[in-house]
């Protein structure tokens, strides 16, 4: 089942993260551009590196303000504030000290969160970062002021579709899946609204942390691939030269996304860095290939995501099912329609929430998978013949 999501207040933005694990370290991911902390639990290569991660670490997952989870407030923010959503989410998750795990722009981010706030973080780990995102005679890696234009533009008419937004140039590996096209397109979708999206990367064009990088005194491991196509692999040299202590290893592959590829090399290198011992490789590591999603165990399934805002379609996905054949099969096994079944599911985990946890009432309509808090706070009284906040109000009182 999906980890509960919570939300830390940075001067009354509500940012959302997640802690999954127990490890004795903590483990902070800042993802790139956009993301959604709960779509990544539902693609099954990005949701098992996660998972592995949580094997030795803490890990403690946020969405950035405007983006995912996360109140879906003016994007355009300062690096001053995104410091303080990073500081809030720290204090809410009782993290006094933490690693820092940055991708991409969320690398650029973690590296100025290490030049600014030392005492707050162990070490720093970095995956396919960027110092800068404009060209320069110095940077000549950058994109260059066209390259910039024509993104925009392609963000403002494509936002949502995976084909139209770059998936065999992040993730060259998975660009002859269709199945891995629909996730990339429902993940960003799920990450930012097209304005967001837009605004968050000409936020990033103009973000240059080339000055500060001589500052980081953090112990720190730099992770790029050789043929990386989004951010050259000289980006990443540049910035190992400038931080005294700093360790950079170059990998094989093209992928800018960590969590396809040879994705275990990336997890080989992060643990023997935070705990000193190199995992043993599983020769026998399981993987999923389409052959296998018929096997998959449909109510299992529907059990560990039915809080995700899915559409009835992607649900017959996550079962490796077409639409007819999972509404067959899954009539046969609950006696029921999906929509019904979800419906049920998602009000009776509201009322457990209600009951158990200190969440209001609208985080825990988003939390159980409705996003519309009328059609929530309707559905529940009409089940349970209360209000949500009427029911949350009467059973605080026993």
């Amino acid at each position: 089942m999906k980890p509960i999501t919570k939300y830390a207040i940075s001067n009354d933005i509500n940012i959302a993260y997640q802690v999954v694990g127990q490890g004795s370290v903590d483990l902070i991911f800042i993802p790139g551009w956009v993301s959604n902390i709960d779509m990544m639990w539902l693609d099954y290569k990005l949701a098992e590196f996660l998972k592995r991660l949580t094997q030795f670490s803490r890990l403690i997952l946020f969405d950035k303000r405007g983006t995912g989870l996360s109140d879906r407030v003016n994007p355009l923010c300062s690096l001053d504030e995104r410091m303080d959503d990073i500081l809030s989410v720290m204090d809410a998750a009782k993290s006094k000290k933490a690693i820092f795990f940055g991708h991409s722009e969320g690398g650029t981010i973690a590296s100025l969160f290490a030049a600014r706030y030392p005492k707050r973080i162990i070490s720093l780990i970095t995956f396919s970062i960027f110092a800068k995102r404009k060209h320069t005679v110095d940077y000549p890696w950058a994109p260059k002021t066209a390259e910039r234009e024509l993104f925009y533009k392609t963000i403002q008419k494509e936002w949502g579709n995976g084909k139209k937004m770059g998936l065999e140039i992040i993730m060259p590996s998975m660009a002859n899946s269709p199945e891995y096209y629909d996730w990339f397109a429902s993940y960003l979708r799920s990450a930012a609204s097209p304005r967001a999206a837009l605004a968050l990367a000409k936020m990033n064009t103009e973000t240059d942390i080339s000055d500060i990088l001589k500052i980081i005194k953090t112990p720190t491991l730099i992770l790029h691939r050789t043929d990386d196509i989004d951010v050259n692999i000289e980006e990443a040299k540049y910035i190992a030269a400038r931080i005294p202590n700093s360790k950079f290893v170059e990998l094989q592959g093209n992928d800018h996304c960590f969590w396809v590829g040879d994705s275990n090399s990336v997890i080989e290198e992060m643990e023997e860095f935070i705990t000193g011992i190199r995992p043993v490789k599983k020769v026998n590591q399981l993987v999923i290939t389409r052959s296998k999603y018929t096997k998959i165990d449909i109510e299992k399934t529907m059990l560990d995501n039915f809080q995700y805002n899915l559409r009835i379609e992607d649900f017959a996905k996550l079962c490796g099912r077409s639409l007819s054949i999972f509404k067959r099969d899954f009539n046969s096994h609950f006696n029921t329609t999906p929509f019904k079944w979800v419906k049920t599911k998602r009000l009776e985990y509201a009322k457990k929430l209600l009951m158990e946890s200190d969440l209001n009432v609208n985080q825990i309509c988003l939390e159980s998978g409705f996003i519309n808090n009328s059609h929530f706070i309707k559905s529940f009284k009409e089940k349970f013949k209360l209000s949500p906040h009427k029911f949350k109000s009467i059973n605080k009182n026993i």
